[in-house]
């Protein structure tokens, strides 16, 4: 357990960092030194190649993660060469398919963002380069090395963007030579990683398999395509919009749609952190038929995560006008006040909404989770097609909050039905009280200072007295029983229980 908690702690530090970098950049420096089109076409261009690449794998980095232990020592460099072949002809059929259908393509951004067409090239670099990058990363997880994955992926990239970003800013190259090189960047994961693994850690290639039965090659591509088919429809329900918005209201308007959805999902944040710890816990109780502790669980997750989700929710909403203030071209942002809002809603409700996703898919009923993504998914692109050119960024807004809603909707009644468990305590009630007033306060109280100094004011204030009320309430034992140990612990404080 000490090199998980080890690999842990790293990895959760350097992501940590890598968010505050990433911010940087697309709060300052990309907003100040590229046009909006700009910023709309870089994004697109890694945007549809994630989405790509998670098809491209054909899901073989998750059957590798999922079934290694199956497999002698020995064998395990044996399985890996396999998965990683077909990985490899995964890629080599998407790109078949991209050339048939250049011309499609072509038309599809001709009108609204023409110079896409330009980098095809480049989003096919970034494909192959996250789904190598996908299957190498999984194999360092089976051998306990995430942290050196974890730094090029959370930091070397972010740090890469930024450095992309700073030399145009500084004329050391253009703005064609700063998509170049992010193909440059996205490839250099991969050799950095492979070269890691190959000195480090004795990496090898084994192309014997004679040793995989036919039973056992059905069952690694049977799995494969679950799970590409999940990855692909999660990629989607995260990067289909990016895509929708370039190609009905233009590259501009994407840039604005980027930078105010990034600015939203930090709601989301702690979730994804605390899903590394809840994960394995939720799948034991499960192994051991224990539902009681998974409804136990499933309940003060989503107590925990709601104080905190409200907490960033009304930092992020009643400090939105002077952000806009502070950021570079705040003005035109400002055209995305309410993707702001409603991703940020969107995003609470999945807090609230603790692990349910998780509950179904440590369960015998784990298929439902694809079935539900890709409902959604669908549900998603269709939205976006009709309500885009009638109300732009606003009808994104509505497709998106719609659809993330109606997935949470799906996922916790489906746990509801078959387990008679729900996320929602009496403290609930307590906290959106707490949360509404505190807002409504926040909002009306006005500050004429510079927009930084109104935000860490602001926030200060919303933050104490938030805190002092969910502790004075008692909204959260495991909330109260962080504040009780940080005031002793630091402060030689004890508070009264």
């Amino acid at each position: 357990m000490g090199v998980v908690v080890k690999q842990s702690f790293w990895g959760t530090f350097i992501a940590y960092l890598g968010i505050a970098i990433g911010y940087l950049n697309a709060l300052y420096f990309r907003a100040e030194y590229f046009d909006l089109d700009q910023i709309g076409l870089f994004t697109l261009i890694t945007a549809n190649a994630m989405i790509i690449s998670h098809i491209s794998t054909l899901g073989m980095a998750s059957s590798y993660l999922k079934y290694f232990p199956s497999f002698a020592k020995e064998d395990q460099s044996k399985l890996f060469t396999f998965l990683l072949v077909i990985t490899l002809l995964g890629n080599l059929l998407v790109f078949g398919i991209g050339y048939l259908a250049k011309d499609f393509v072509a038309m599809r951004y001709a009108t609204t963002a023409p110079k896409y067409i330009d980098f095809i090239a480049i989003s096919g670099v970034i494909i192959l380069s996250n789904s190598l990058f996908e299957i190498f990363y999984n194999y360092s997880r089976s051998i306990l090395k995430i942290v050196f994955p974890s730094f090029i992926q959370e930091l070397y990239l972010r740090l890469g963007y930024l450095i992309l970003v700073f030399g145009y800013a500084v004329d050391w190259w253009d703005f064609d030579a700063s998509i170049v090189g992010l193909g440059i960047l996205y490839f250099s994961t991969v050799v950095l990683l492979v070269f890691q693994l190959k000195i480090v850690h004795k990496l090898k290639l084994d192309f014997n398999i004679t040793f995989l039965t036919k039973e056992w090659k059905n069952k690694l591509l049977k799995f494969g395509a679950y799970s590409m088919l999940l990855a692909g429809s999660f990629s989607i329900i995260n990067n289909i919009t990016y895509d929708q918005v370039t190609t009905t209201l233009g590259a501009e308007m994407n840039g604005i749609f980027t930078t105010c959805f990034l600015i939203a999902i930090i709601v989301e944040m702690p979730r994804k952190n605390m899903a590394k710890v809840i994960a394995p816990i939720i799948s034991e109780k499960f192994e051991n038929e224990n539902i009681k502790a998974v409804e136990k669980i499933y309940k003060k997750s989503s107590i925990t995560m709601s104080v905190i989700g409200v907490l960033i929710y009304i930092g992020i909403i009643t400090n939105l006008n002077d952000l806009f203030a502070f950021i570079p071209k705040g003005d035109e942002f400002k055209l995305g006040y309410w993707v702001v809002v409603g991703v940020c809603t969107a995003k609470l409700f999945l807090m609230i909404s603790s692990f349910a996703g998780e509950i179904i898919n440590f369960s015998k009923y784990y298929r439902f989770n694809l079935f539900f993504q890709l409902t959604v998914a669908i549900l998603l692109i269709v939205l976006n097609y009709q309500l885009l050119p009638i109300w732009g960024l606003n009808g994104a807004v509505i497709a998106y909050f719609s659809s993330i809603f109606i997935h949470i909707l799906l996922k916790a009644g489906f746990v509801y039905f078959k387990f008679g468990i729900h996320p929602l305590v009496k403290s609930h009630a307590s906290l959106i009280g707490i949360g509404i007033v505190i807002a409504t306060l926040a909002m009306l109280i006005k500050f004429d200072f510079n927009p930084i100094v109104n935000i860490l004011l602001r926030s200060f204030l919303i933050s104490v007295t938030f805190i002092t009320l969910i502790y004075r309430f008692r909204i959260s034992s495991d909330i109260n029983r962080l504040i009780h140990s940080t005031f002793e612990r630091f402060l030689n404080i004890t508070l009264p229980k």
